[in-house]
């Protein structure tokens, strides 16, 4: 019986007893070289759309800028045109103050002259004292008449003057309002550069809430602006020297990426605005201003003063919404008071590229105010002498 099963098993086709044994499609060492291949021709296409990316972002930021300093442009203009306005409103109530007392008083001796010139000679002959009492008046008329007829002139420029107030006052509104126009349309071009700016980061930028997080903690643990800014500076200095050694232990030929520190560029004002204190002045509370207070529209447009990176965005104590650049050469930019922020950390901006907003009007006599300080290595400067080019 053993020999009769045996002898079946020899008889079955050789492509069955085979089946069995699957025979290996590529050699191992093909397998990993295809792999590295396929690798290789991934990360090309990687660096090529990283490649597209980077260039169709420096382009949105450089019209960002364009379009900045348009509406900056057009901020600027409104407020002079608005304060150009209210002068005008001031000049046209004094004449039209001074126009009503002179018509009063010229009425009233029209008035006296007509009642002298309706009384007939014959009757003044006959009046006792008559003839001294008409060379008395003749004599003050005399001496008033020079007067009235300044006074008649001079109502005739003032009338004039109020006329072309009124035609200039109609200009400038209608100037305002196609600025304003313009200003609109600008702001709308921005919102769209702006949405397409984030969508083009979103796929570069992976660790921003890793970041972000990392500095809310500091910012509860700093006590002033001055602390907050050494204290980011010294986790920076730790995150350099973690790379180093993290480098120089795998032996990687390439580091973890950090954005470099872009050119300063032209140094600019973050807004357009009348600066209400200066630089070393005392402030509303007596204080030494180691910056620059900036009155604004409401909802004004900030932008970055020099080129940089961004190093904090967000709350910060009783200075609200804040942002802290750095700058090429050891300079920081602080500008607070910003009612909407429209950056995140860890980001490069370029010289008057759009960073925020300011708020709304805060009272009927309160304007927005933006804070703006720069410091060199630590140390507080005046502003208006980089934006001046002194240093």
């Amino acid at each position: 019986m053993r020999f009769l099963v045996l002898a079946l098993l020899l008889l079955l086709p050789v492509r069955f007893v085979h089946a069995e044994v699957p025979m290996p499609s590529a050699h191992p060492v093909q397998e990993v070289e295809q792999e590295l291949k396929e690798r290789e021709a991934r990360e090309k296409k990687l660096k090529a759309e990283l490649k597209d990316i980077k260039t169709d972002l420096s382009k949105k930021r450089n019209n960002m800028v364009e379009v900045a300093r348009k509406i900056s442009q057009n901020e600027k203009d409104l407020t002079n045109l608005e304060a150009r306005i209210d002068a005008k409103r001031q000049e046209q109530l004094a004449i039209e103050v001074r126009l009503n007392e002179d018509r009063g008083s010229i009425s009233d001796l029209v008035l006296a002259l007509e009642r002298v010139r309706r009384i007939p000679p014959e009757a003044l002959i006959a009046k006792p004292g008559a003839p001294l009492e008409t060379a008395q008046s003749a004599m003050l008329l005399q001496s008033v008449l020079p007067r009235v007829y300044d006074r008649a002139e001079g109502l005739k420029a003032d009338l004039a003057h109020l006329k072309t107030i009124i035609e200039d006052l109609k200009k400038d509104r209608a100037e305002v309002l196609a600025t304003s126009k313009k200003l609109e349309k600008n702001h709308n071009q921005l919102a769209s550069l702006l949405k397409e700016r984030e969508s083009l980061y979103a796929k570069t930028e992976k660790d921003v809430k890793v970041q972000q997080a990392e500095l809310k903690k500091i910012s509860l643990q700093a006590s002033n602006l001055r602390d907050l800014v050494a204290r980011i500076e010294k986790k920076q200095k730790e995150e350099d020297a973690r790379r180093a050694r993290q480098k120089a232990s795998s032996g990687a030929t390439s580091q973890p990426y950090k954005t470099p520190v872009p050119k300063a560029g032209q140094a600019q004002l973050p807004i357009s605005g009348v600066i209400r204190v200066s630089y070393g002045k005392s402030d509303e509370i007596g204080a030494v201003s180691q910056g620059l207070k900036i009155e604004s529209r409401p909802q004004a447009l900030v932008v970055a003063p020099m080129g940089g990176v961004v190093d904090y965005a967000g709350p910060f104590k009783g200075y609200g919404q804040i942002i802290i650049l750095k700058h090429e050469k050891g300079y920081h930019s602080l500008i607070a008071g910003l009612g909407k922020i429209d950056t995140v950390v860890g980001r490069a901006v370029s010289a008057g590229e759009p960073i925020g907003a300011m708020g709304a009007k805060l009272s009927e006599n309160e304007a927005p105010t933006l804070y703006y300080e720069l410091r060199y290595n630590g140390q507080p400067v005046n502003p208006s002498k980089k934006i001046s080019g002194l240093y």
